[in-house]
């Protein structure tokens, strides 16, 4: 595996969250994951990357309900 900086990470996920269309917008956990995969900077299954320290340093987990409070989905938002 390369050795990946966090900076890089960082990096990647300004730019994912510069391309959402609307202010305070969030990225779908999977759909997040599925990106950073596909950029090489993260590998499935792999926890405490450098991938994982830039989400936590950027970014806040939110759970997204329903109207009826049902859970939905998890999103990543900007810190």
């Amino acid at each position: 595996m390369k050795n990946i900086r966090v900076e890089w990470c960082e990096n990647f996920i300004k730019s994912a969250f510069a391309k959402i269309p609307f202010e305070n917008g969030g990225i779908e956990v999977g759909c997040f994951w599925d990106m950073a995969e596909k950029s090489g900077l993260w590998v499935r299954g792999t926890d405490g990357t450098p991938m994982s320290e830039a989400l936590e340093k950027l970014t806040n987990v939110e759970v997204v309900s329903d109207e009826e409070g049902n859970f939905l989905f998890h999103v990543f938002r900007l810190a």
